[in-house]
């Protein structure tokens, strides 16, 4: 009897796990979305290339007061975030990925404890 508990148990956060390794991939992708949404004349292919332009733009006129120092340092920051959500992003959907397999994982060991009781 202790040997199907314990299999039920696992069975339940395995499918607990997989269930949330789904949503956080379609979190995941949404806020991608979102991201690229609040860049959109900058692809996300080119935002890497992008900020290294504006960071060495910036470098060029940091330090004189400027106007342009300003909008410099603005778009830099800017593109810096963007780059930083689009790695949490990342790592949320890899994350979310390894959840799955181990999810998976779970439910298949769970099955063979039901057939060893």
């Amino acid at each position: 009897m202790g040997l199907k508990w314990s299999a039920l148990f696992i069975a339940i956060v395995g499918v607990v796990c997989l269930i949330f390794g789904i949503m956080a991939i379609m979190q995941a992708g949404d806020s991608e979305q979102k991201v690229a949404d609040e860049i959109a004349p900058i692809q996300l292919s080119q935002l890497d290339n992008t900020y290294d332009q504006a960071s060495m733009a910036y470098k060029a006129v940091r330090g004189t007061g400027t106007q342009e120092e300003s909008t410099l340092l603005l778009q830099k920051t800017s593109l810096g975030l963007a780059k930083s959500n689009i790695g949490t992003i990342n790592f949320v959907r890899n994350t979310a990925i390894l959840e799955i397999v181990v999810g998976a994982g779970l439910v298949l060991a769970s099955a063979g404890l039901f057939r060893q009781s």
